[in-house]
């Protein structure tokens, strides 16, 4: 291979690396004000640890509070999320159970997208949930982070369903 033709390898990788990076950073920045919104309209302290990772873990399941799961009630779902999403990407490397405990932990985040998609844009939830799986969940998020929680006035109140 001549050096021109491994120079255009190497700035073509170079120049797909730099629209991903930017890609990736606008999704960021769209979950945290998404997340971040949506929290200071919900009354949830210290919102702006939406745009800390993990911690905006805790913020997205701080606005759901809670939700079912296969029967059960799961409450306090502010300490739960990031406790399930973390613990199953680190348990994710173990072969085999890993993979199965990935793929649950990965099945409770459609859930738990679908509830809150759910929350505030009941319509969509499940059209919103099935793309989420392609990687566009921070445009939802950012998408109805102005819209009020169903069953909730825009002067508080609780969630009903």
């Amino acid at each position: 291979m001549s050096e021109a033709g491994a120079a255009a390898i190497l700035a073509g990788l170079a120049g797909f690396l730099f629209v991903l990076v930017a890609v990736l950073l606008v999704f960021y920045v769209l979950k945290s004000i998404g997340l971040m919104t949506m929290a200071a309209n919900k009354g949830i302290e210290n919102a702006w640890l939406a745009w800390i990772p993990i911690a905006d873990l805790y913020i997205a399941g701080s606005i759901v509070e809670e939700m079912d799961l296969f029967g059960n009630r799961l409450t306090n779902l502010g300490m739960w999320l990031p406790v399930i999403m973390v613990g199953g990407m680190i348990i994710g490397i173990i072969p085999v159970i890993g993979t199965i405990i990935s793929l649950a932990a990965f099945v409770f985040f459609l859930m738990f997208s679908y509830q809150l998609f759910s929350m505030y844009s009941p319509s969509q939830a499940v059209l919103f949930t099935v793309l989420s799986i392609l990687g566009l969940w921070a445009i939802f998020v950012f998408v109805i982070r102005n819209n009020q929680p169903v069953g909730q006035t825009s002067s508080g109140g609780n969630f009903t369903a």
